[in-house]
């Protein structure tokens, strides 16, 4: 069964900032370092580790006014399924940005929440360095 898990962040930045940045399906190099390059074509996200790796997504939903979208991997990870979402809300000082995950590791053994979300945190906290500091492009 697919775990279903949930890492934030709050932003001293105006939601409409932060979107600019988490908006951009391809800005994910800029805040995750995992990730040294990004193609979009369609619907389908490719994001370059520097190793070569290469992990294939479907964008799935966008809303603008939400300001929010969710994504699906569909190959390059040893995932039975998988499902995640960004979304920016606003808050009395800045914004929130949610990251939420459900996924299933082909092994059953795995704990994704265990093995996704110390990552996950730490590149949110990466965007928040990007956004705070004011060197958005």
């Amino acid at each position: 069964m697919a775990e279903a898990f949930t890492v934030d962040v709050q932003i001293s930045v105006t939601p409409e900032d932060a979107w600019r940045v988490i908006g951009d399906p391809c800005a994910v190099p800029r805040w995750y370092p995992t990730y040294v390059s990004c193609e979009l074509k369609g619907d389908v996200r490719r994001l370059r580790r520097a190793d070569g790796g290469e992990l294939v997504e479907r964008m799935l939903t966008r809303d603008e006014a939400g300001m929010s979208y969710s994504y699906s991997v569909i190959s390059g990870a040893p995932l039975r399924s998988h499902w995640a979402s960004f979304t920016v809300v606003p808050d009395p000082n800045g914004c929130r940005l949610i990251w939420e995950t459900r996924a299933q590791h082909e092994d059953p053994s795995i704990d994704m929440r265990e093995r996704l979300a110390g990552r996950q945190q730490e590149a949110l906290l990466g965007l928040k360095a990007l956004l705070e500091s004011g060197d958005e492009s």
